[in-house]
């Protein structure tokens, strides 16, 4: 009996090319507006300077995106998915609970996401968040995840340690503490170093990493 036919390279390939096109575009496109962020702010960020960082036309834009404003939501869309898959990553498989909030201070001062050029890309969102309602129920979305991944981490260190805490207050402080750091190395980078940031954070929740007497 002859053997069934099976498709052949050739004739594979190009079905396979025509579907990834449209969404290597829109990450090319989403990766250039997040550099022209870095570089010229979100104001300076106009559709000319995204098309040429991306070496694009306006029409592939429109195309994919239907206007600037949905680029922008989607480029922070995907900042914010990013975060928190790299937040998550650092602690998934952590069974210490004092480990995993170590593990989560040390992330966000991690030179890979603490340096310039990200750096400014946060700040380039923020800067505009309050005015943009869509942007805000992003960053919205965004901070309560953060909120129950730290609120998690909190319940379990008080959990093991048999003390009751207030660990919703706990995460809202330790999140505000963060972001103010972040914020104030976005506008000054010398304000201060990256060993410095950290140590901050964990010396104010130091008293919660220590053995119980």
């Amino acid at each position: 009996m002859a053997a069934s036919k099976s498709p052949s390279s050739a004739s594979v390939a190009p079905v396979s090319r025509v579907r990834e096109q449209p969404e290597v575009r829109r990450r090319l496109l989403i990766a250039a507006t997040t550099r022209s962020i870095a570089q010229h702010g979100y104001s300076g960020t106009t559709i000319e300077r995204i098309c040429a960082e991306g070496g694009v036309s306006r029409g592939l834009i429109n195309h994919h995106f239907g206007s600037k404003e949905g680029l922008i939501l989607a480029a922070y869309q995907q900042l914010c998915d990013t975060w928190t898959a790299y937040t998550l990553d650092g602690i998934k498989d952590t069974q210490d609970p004092a480990q995993a909030l170590r593990t989560c201070i040390a992330k966000n001062f991690d030179t890979k996401i603490f340096n310039t050029d990200n750096l400014r890309i946060w700040l380039g969102f923020w800067s505009v968040i309050p005015k943009y309602p869509k942007l805000n129920k992003l960053d919205r979305a965004l901070y309560q995840v953060d909120l129950q991944i730290y609120q998690a981490v909190f319940e379990r260190l008080a959990l093991q340690r048999k003390a009751p805490a207030d660990t919703l207050q706990q995460a809202i402080g330790l999140m505000a503490l963060i972001t103010g750091l972040w914020l104030h190395a976005a506008l000054d980078p010398k304000f201060l170093r990256t060993s410095q940031a950290h140590a901050v954070c964990l010396a104010s929740v130091q008293h919660l990493l220590e053995p119980l007497s």
